[in-house]
């Protein structure tokens, strides 16, 4: 099976979207399990709940910075 890593790179109102809509579709997921589905909803929430771990562990690069002095 051929798999593909991938490299993003995201500013501030990206990452806080980002973020959100990840614990959205955890939640939904969460639901939908409790509701009796099973497949794709585990998969979808381990997926994402690993994606929200390395976003939130990511290398950060300061791009800009204000002097408000």
């Amino acid at each position: 099976m051929t798999t593909y890593s991938y490299s993003l790179t995201v500013n501030d109102s990206q990452f806080l979207a980002l973020e959100a809509s990840l614990m959205v579709m955890i939640e939904h997921c969460d639901l939908k399990i409790s509701e009796g589905a099973g497949a794709p909803f585990w998969a979808h929430k381990k997926s994402c709940g690993e994606i929200l771990e390395k976003l939130r562990s990511a290398e950060t690069t300061l791009t800009s910075t204000n002097n408000f002095s």
